[in-house]
């Protein structure tokens, strides 16, 4: 009898092996439909900071950094290419997207210095993006009188090819020594504060959470969340099972995910499965220290967290942040912005209902130790829009007016419109100044045939700013007071 079960279900195990190793093997075959890499897919650049290489402090980091640059432009800046699409390719010197260009390299880390500063933010960006990202809150903290340190992260701000090179653990060192920068910049007394956007945000969680558990660095004063990732779909586990195929050359675009046109100059297009898989592995660091800390009961020092989130949002799970932060969090003046679909009636038939459990539960459920407001429309017959909040342990109110509405056509934010204002030259709805070359990705809105363009279309028609953004910077600002 049992020689019978070890047999079924070795041949249970043979079976899902075989049904694996096929789908995979499909899916390699597929890959190579994909566009054709470039060298900057391919390139490993040799002066990319690691964990284990020996910096003494942050400027160690930039000096590492001004390196790192001078290769991506020796190695790769190119004065032509070959393929009648350079105009856009931001590794061609003087196309319209060469990063150089604008009045800073916001792929390099950012410092922006103030006399006297009332305290410093860290801010740390975005998987696939660069300081850029987190630029509208550095601007709006520095106008308030504080330090802000945006660090590029390894991996970004170069070639996407370099983040199939870079672990989570890669990322850890350059906070803390930045970390430590801004302490020594602003002084012994002065606030300390942290934000994160993205995979930026679940950086920031981590970090807080080793200087609670003793480890390296300060706890902050206060935590900054931009649509952060402190869960991922399953798939993300997934990504790194490419590598049972990838390392033949046959089959080398079965690394990527996606090979696209490089025409944004602060953000990579392609992206490595790799990069998500690493995402995917720091949620599941952040979640797991969550937990070892709140059993210890060590949560009870976390510092107030202020997060912004839109309520749908397709790369990270709206769910984790309430279930595996908010939820987890003590009564300490936390607060958890959502940002809700727009429900005019005259669009609501083309959209689904999501998280319409979870949205009840944060509005008119069991008391919460934190606040949510909730931003949506007036009523269903209008674009214009409220703020609802639900105090700690109270009901939801009746709403602000905030004197915006949802712009025409728009039906909803997006996980990368949180943190950009209108007013970007790169990503905004045209109010702001023109970026060098007239390139306003934000504003881009083709039409024509299908199967022409060689760029997704949801890509284009993804919302890359946020419409209520005057709203957000409002609560940056009420929050240092």
């Amino acid at each position: 009898m049992a020689r019978s079960i070890v047999k079924a279900l070795l041949a249970t195990i043979a079976s899902v092996a075989a049904i694996v190793l096929t789908v995979m093997l499909v899916r390699a075959v597929d890959a190579r439909k994909l566009s054709d890499l470039g060298t900057w897919h391919r390139v490993d650049l040799k002066e990319e900071f690691h964990a284990g290489t020996p910096l003494a402090d942050f400027p160690a980091y930039l000096e590492l950094e001004r390196r790192l640059f001078e290769e991506l432009d020796r190695r790769i800046h190119v004065d032509r290419i070959a393929d009648g699409k350079s105009q856009l390719n931001r590794y061609l010197r003087g196309s319209d997207s060469f990063p150089e260009r604008f009045s800073a390299d916001w792929n390099r880390s950012i410092e922006l210095e103030v006399d006297r500063p009332r305290g410093g933010i860290l801010l740390l960006h975005g998987l696939t993006d660069s300081p850029y990202s987190v630029r509208a809150a550095a601007e709006v903290f520095h106008r308030q009188g504080y330090y802000v340190l945006a660090p590029r992260l390894p991996g970004h701000g170069t070639t996407p090819g370099a983040l199939a090179n870079i672990r989570w653990e890669d990322w850890l060192p350059v906070v803390q020594l930045a970390a430590s920068h801004v302490r020594r910049v602003v002084g012994p007394d002065a606030e300390f504060l942290l934000g994160g956007y993205s995979n930026g945000g679940a950086l920031a969680i981590h970090y807080t959470l080793d200087a609670l558990a003793g480890g390296d660095g300060e706890s902050p004063d206060r935590l900054y969340l931009f649509s952060p990732a402190i869960g991922v779909t399953r798939f993300a586990a997934m990504a790194s099972w490419h590598r049972l195929l990838a390392w033949i050359p046959y089959f080398e675009k079965f690394r990527w995910s996606s090979i696209l046109p490089e025409y944004d100059p602060f953000k990579y297009n392609s992206f490595p499965k790799a990069a998500g898989y690493q995402t995917h592995a720091l949620t599941l660091a952040v979640q797991g220290r969550l937990r070892e800390l709140d059993e210890q009961g060590a949560l009870d020092g976390m510092p107030p967290v202020l997060a912004f989130q839109s309520l749908v949002d397709s790369t990270v799970l709206t769910e984790s942040l309430v279930d595996h932060l908010f939820e987890e969090l003590p009564a300490n003046g936390s607060e958890l912005v959502l940002f809700d679909f727009n429900r005019a009636r005259r669009i609501h038939g083309f959209l689904r209902v999501p998280h319409a459990s979870m949205l009840q539960r944060l509005t008119s459920g069991p008391p919460l130790a934190y606040a949510v407001t909730l931003i949506t429309n007036r009523d269903d017959t209008s674009n214009e829009v409220v703020a609802r909040r639900r105090a700690p342990g109270g009901e939801l109110d009746a709403g602000r007016p905030l004197g915006l509405a949802w712009p025409e056509g728009v039906y909803s934010l997006s996980h990368v419109a949180i943190p950009f204002s209108p007013e970007d030259s790169l990503y905004g709805d045209g109010s702001g100044p023109s970026p060098p070359g007239g390139l306003q990705l934000g504003r881009l809105r083709p039409r024509g045939e299908k199967q022409l363009l060689i760029v997704p279309i949801d890509l284009f028609m993804r919302l890359r700013y946020n419409p209520f953004f005057p709203y957000v910077e409002q609560r940056l600002i009420d929050s240092l007071r």
